[in-house]
């Protein structure tokens, strides 16, 4: 199925609102250029901010909010405690690994960056004076941001195809596993990827719950549990049929067993079938 240039932009906004949130800043530079003094971190925090969910799009803002400040703190600190000190440098860095995990829980680049940047001479003798500066034009490029979120359009038909078109994908690669094993190929490491990106759907309908901005209710997201249960259903006929013994003329009970899970393959494999094009009929 052909996707069109609209349901791209809905499924990955990104790309629309870096480019609207640039075109705010060039309008509005004529008025408060003068009060800009690094408008790479204004550009830097709109690419921060545009994030797919909401969830990710407050979590990476205060992640760089809090890198900007521990960053500018600890260079400011060792600046002035420990000036052209040979081991300032790496005690920096280090301090910057550690306030990320001890505070974020992963380490946060922007803290090692703004310290490292005090240190190495970028504040021109007035750590202080730069790291005010820095943190008022990361603040604009968040608010910016945070603006072209909340204003951006999102159609709750166009947003639930992110989890569609992953389920799409996958249902697409089963019937060849199944013919493959018809054949009597090795179905190893196709049953391996296929539980892999099983849970990959898994993790992406969690985050979708956990995030109002696609659904504003549980209860909207479980059509997605029951088709992944299916999925995951039929994944598991194909493996108790890939892994039956290697007999020549199986005995009458095994036979009934395959020919059960056969006809469980099948009727799961029709019915997701049927609610996959009823989606995008």
């Amino acid at each position: 199925m052909k996707i069109s240039w609209k349901t791209r932009l809905a499924l990955d906004p990104r790309v629309s609102k870096v480019l609207i949130s640039l075109v705010i800043c060039l309008i509005l530079y004529p008025f408060f250029g003068k009060y800009i003094i690094y408008p790479t971190y204004v550009f830097n925090a709109i690419y921060i901010t545009a994030q797919l969910t909401k969830g990710a799009t407050y979590k990476s803002s205060l992640s760089r909010i809090f890198g900007t400040i521990a960053g500018g703190l600890t260079g400011v600190i060792l600046y002035f405690v420990m000036p052209n000190h040979f081991v300032v440098i790496p005690l920096a860095a280090t301090l910057a690994v550690l306030w990320g995990y001890l505070f974020l829980g992963k380490f946060t680049p922007v803290v090692a960056v703004v310290a490292v940047m005090i240190l190495t001479g970028k504040a021109a003798g007035e750590p202080v004076v730069y790291l005010n500066n820095r943190l008022f034009d990361t603040m604009i490029g968040l608010s910016i941001g945070f603006l072209v979120y909340f204003l951006y359009p999102r159609k709750k038909k166009q947003v639930s195809q992110v989890f569609d078109t992953s389920v799409k994908e996958f249902f697409a690669g089963i019937q060849p596993m199944y013919e493959k094993l018809k054949r009597g190929g090795s179905l190893k490491e196709d049953l391996k990827g296929a539980w892999k990106s099983l849970q990959g759907l898994k993790d992406k309908r969690e985050r979708i719950v956990n995030d109002s901005s696609f659904v504003p209710k549980i209860e909207d997201a479980e059509p997605m549990l029951v088709l992944i249960h299916d999925l995951e259903l039929i994944i598991q006929n194909l493996a108790i049929l890939y892994h039956q013994p290697l007999e020549k003329e199986p005995s009458a009970e095994l036979a009934e067993v395959l020919v059960f899970h056969e006809q469980n393959y099948e009727r799961l494999y029709g019915k997701v079938q049927q609610e996959i094009q009823a989606k995008y009929r």
